[in-house]
C-alpha cells in the first residue's frame, strides 16, 4: 500500500506544532522538517463501520475498505503507532531535548479534536509501499450491484480466500440512526 510523505496527507494541519518565545531554533526547526519528512506515512483505520470515513473517503459509501495487516516477515524499520487526538501540538523547551526524529514522529502522530473518529493508526516507512497482507475486502452500502459483481471477480480471481462482505446500513457507526429501510 502506498505510503504518501506527509505534505502530500489531504489535512492542511499535519505536521503543525505550536511554540512560544525562543523554546525552538531555526536549527532545530530545520532538524525538525527533516525529520518529518524523511518517512512516509501509511494511514490506516481500526474500523470499518464509521459512517463519516465512508461519506468522504469512500464516495459516498460505494467504495471498498481493505483490512490487511502486517505480514509476519515484515520490515523491522516500520514504525507502526495509534494517532493521539487533542487541541494542538505545543513544543517547550523540555520536548526539544529529545531527537527530533522522535519528537518528529511525536507530532505525526497527533491530530485535532475533531478527527477523532477516524481511530487512525499510522505506519511509517521509509519507502514510498508498504507490504501488507489484505485479509478482507468490504464494501460500501451503496455499492452498485456491476460494482459488487466486479470487485467479487476480482477477489476471487487474485486472493481466492479473501472474504468479501458488503456493508449493511444498519452496521454503521451512527450514534442515534434510524434505518428505514428494514
Amino acid at each position: 500500500m502506498y505510503a504518501a510523505p506527509f505534505h502530500m496527507l489531504n489535512d492542511p494541519m499535519e505536521g503543525r506544532y505550536y511554540y512560544f518565545g525562543s523554546a525552538v531554533s531555526r536549527g532545530f526547526e530545520r532538524a525538525l522538517l527533516r525529520s518529518k519528512s524523511r518517512r512516509n506515512i501509511l494511514s490506516l483505520s481500526k474500523t470499518k463501520t464509521n459512517t463519516l470515513l465512508w461519506s468522504y473517503y469512500a464516495g459516498g459509501h460505494t467504495g471498498v475498505a481493505i483490512g490487511i495487516r502486517r505480514p509476519k516477515d515484515a520490515v523491522s524499520s516500520l514504525v507502526v503507532r495509534d494517532v493521539t487526538y487533542d487541541s494542538g501540538v505545543y513544543l517547550d523547551a523540555k520536548a526539544v531535548q529529545r531527537p527530533p526524529e522522535q519528537l518528529a514522529l511525536d507530532i505525526l502522530t497527533q491530530k485535532q479534536m475533531p478527527w477523532e473518529h477516524e481511530h487512525e493508526v499510522r505506519v511509517f516507512s521509509d519507502e514510498n509501499y508498504v507490504r501488507v497482507t489484505v485479509v478482507e475486502l468490504v464494501l460500501g452500502c451503496n455499492t452498485s450491484f456491476l460494482d459488487e459483481s466486479l470487485f467479487r471477480q476480482l477477489a476471487k480471481r487474485c486472493h481466492p480466500r479473501v472474504p468479501v462482505t458488503k456493508l449493511r446500513r444498519s452496521a454503521l457507526d451512527e450514534p442515534n440512526a434510524v434505518d428505514w429501510q428494514r
